[in-house]
């Protein structure tokens, strides 16, 4: 995994920088102005659509995603959601929810760390089961999961209407939920996600971090470490399996959007992801529908998970659960 991880690395970084040592071309006017024009005030770098790119930007292979400029400095990352299994209330009704966004590290314009050669993002995601029903709602569980990636836009074309889009490599990846004793479960990964897209015939509006692409497919594949905890707890249960048995090694995503109807509800998705690489006896796989809703930004919000791994302190256990709520972006 650690070689794999390097030689992409090398292969975008050489492909980023192929277009460097051409000359520049500029006619004499141009020039002129950019002489004369020194009374136009200094860019904001903390301002994405007041900074130009440099022209090693707008020819790199990844211009189409990073010479807009228009990518923010902080932006949702995984899906944010506030949902219930059951009406408040009741006794064991559980309100579960997402809150994750990521952070862009570098400025498109520096000198040597150029943002087309690293974009490198911090992300941070929270998932957590709150039991609202319960006296003084205590909570079941939170899973704290930050990560460190460099996000490369690649938008080749494979055939048709089919592309490459993104490749992402992360060397860091760490997932806990910062309890003690028995309860204790966490694990690091490091890990390499290609994701295809296939592009609309129609341009689709991006709203509340929908596909910009008609259907999307990911794989990622990881070499995880430090579950130590999990592995133990298994043993002291007499279980010979072990915590990437439930885990696996990776994971599959498919994304579709707006198939079902048109008109002012055209926008909504489906998504569906399940590990791979694990044991055939430890299934488990998430469904998300996301249906916008007009004029706001929020989005009616349904979730089914089914099998293994809900999350660290469930992962060992097998179920059938359902929530309603609303996503959100930001």
């Amino acid at each position: 995994m650690y070689q794999l991880m390097i030689a992409v690395l090398l292969v975008l970084f050489i492909t980023a920088q192929g277009g460097a040592e051409e000359p520049a071309v500029q006619d004499g006017p141009a020039k002129a102005v950019n002489q004369t024009d020194t009374s136009s005030p200094q860019p904001d770098v903390n301002n994405p659509e007041n900074t130009l790119p440099t022209r090693q930007q707008q020819e790199s292979p990844q211009s189409a995603y990073f010479g807009q400029k228009t990518d923010r400095p902080v932006s949702a990352h995984k899906v944010n959601y506030f949902a219930l299994d059951k009406w408040p209330g009741e006794h064991d009704a559980q309100i579960k929810f997402q809150i994750s966004m990521k952070f862009r590290l570098l400025e498109p314009n520096l000198y040597v760390l150029k943002y087309n050669i690293f974009p490198a993002y911090f992300a941070y995601t929270q998932k957590s089961l709150w039991n609202e029903g319960q006296p003084s709602m205590p909570f079941e569980e939170s899973n704290y999961n930050p990560e460190l990636f460099l996000d490369y836009p690649v938008n080749a074309a494979i055939w048709g209407r089919l592309k490459l889009r993104t490749i992402i490599i992360s060397p860091f990846e760490h997932e806990s939920n910062g309890l003690a004793g028995v309860q204790s479960r966490s694990w690091n990964r490091q890990y390499v996600l290609v994701r295809f897209g296939f592009e609309s015939k129609d341009k689709l509006e991006v709203t509340n971090s929908f596909l910009s692409d008609k259907a999307s497919m990911y794989v990622k594949l990881w070499h995880a470490s430090k579950y130590f905890d999990q592995d133990a707890y298994l043993r002291s249960i007499g279980s010979n399996d072990t915590f990437l048995d439930y885990m696996g090694t990776g994971e599959l995503g498919l994304s579709v959007r707006n198939f079902l109807w048109g008109g002012s509800l055209k926008d909504h998705q489906l998504d569906v992801k399940a590990p791979i690489f694990r044991s055939r006896k430890k299934h488990s796989c998430e469904f998300e529908f996301r249906q916008q809703i007009p004029g706001m930004n929020f989005a009616l919000y349904a979730q089914y998970w089914y099998g293994y791994g809900e999350t660290l302190l469930r992962f060992d256990q097998f179920g059938r659960r359902s929530f309603i709520g609303l996503s959100f972006s930001y």
